[in-house]
């Protein structure tokens, strides 16, 4: 298996440059990925919980609307509320990933990537769903 930074994805040097990560090192193309990888480490360690919280957040608002929400017609607001909330945590944290090895399979910037556009979808479906069931 060819090896490929685990920022950017790109082809390895001859000799890559190396970031600490816990008790690994993982490979880098160059020092920029290196600086930007290190950055998304610390940033990843600051708000992982925050975007865990969000997103248990948004789950309660689907557990309300399961249970409380009764016959209205605005019984689904608590689900696309909490939709809404999960989807803009996905967008302001990307950092979903609760183990470093992953970035084998994918980069630290197509995670970040595919994460927002998971966090985009759900938050504008959520917006559309709600402006429906307001109307």
């Amino acid at each position: 298996m060819e090896e490929k930074c685990v920022y950017c994805g790109g082809d390895l040097p001859e000799k890559p440059t190396k970031v600490k990560v816990r008790t690994r090192s993982f490979d880098v193309c160059c020092a920029d990925c290196a600086a930007k990888t290190e950055q998304y480490i610390k940033l990843d360690k600051r708000f992982k919980t925050a975007l865990y919280l969000l997103v248990f957040l948004g789950g309660i608002g689907f557990v309300i609307s399961a249970f409380f929400g009764g016959d209205s017609p605005l019984r689904m607001i608590g689900a696309y509320a909490g939709q809404l909330v999960a989807g803009l945590a996905f967008i302001a944290f990307p950092y979903p990933v609760t183990s470093f090895e992953s970035f084998h399979a994918m980069s630290i910037r197509g995670v970040t990537r595919l994460t927002r556009i998971i966090g985009l979808v759900l938050s504008v479906s959520a917006v559309v769903l709600i402006v429906l069931t307001l109307r």
